[in-house]
């Protein structure tokens, strides 16, 4: 037998990776919402556009 003993020292560093993936799911999340109809602008969802052809004399 050895007269040594292996210790093994793990360190919580892994906030950075925690924040990046976290601001991952809020981007998805907001692209998602606008990109599935959501709008930010209020519940009017009536366009209507009239285009008008130059009249050539």
């Amino acid at each position: 037998m050895s007269d040594r003993d292996t210790t093994v020292v793990t360190t919580g560093g892994n906030g950075g990776s925690w924040f990046l993936i976290g601001a991952l799911v809020v981007i998805v999340a907001v692209g998602a919402y606008f990109f599935l109809g959501g709008d930010a602008s209020g519940p009017d969802k009536d366009v209507n556009v009239s285009i008008e052809n130059p009249v050539s004399e």
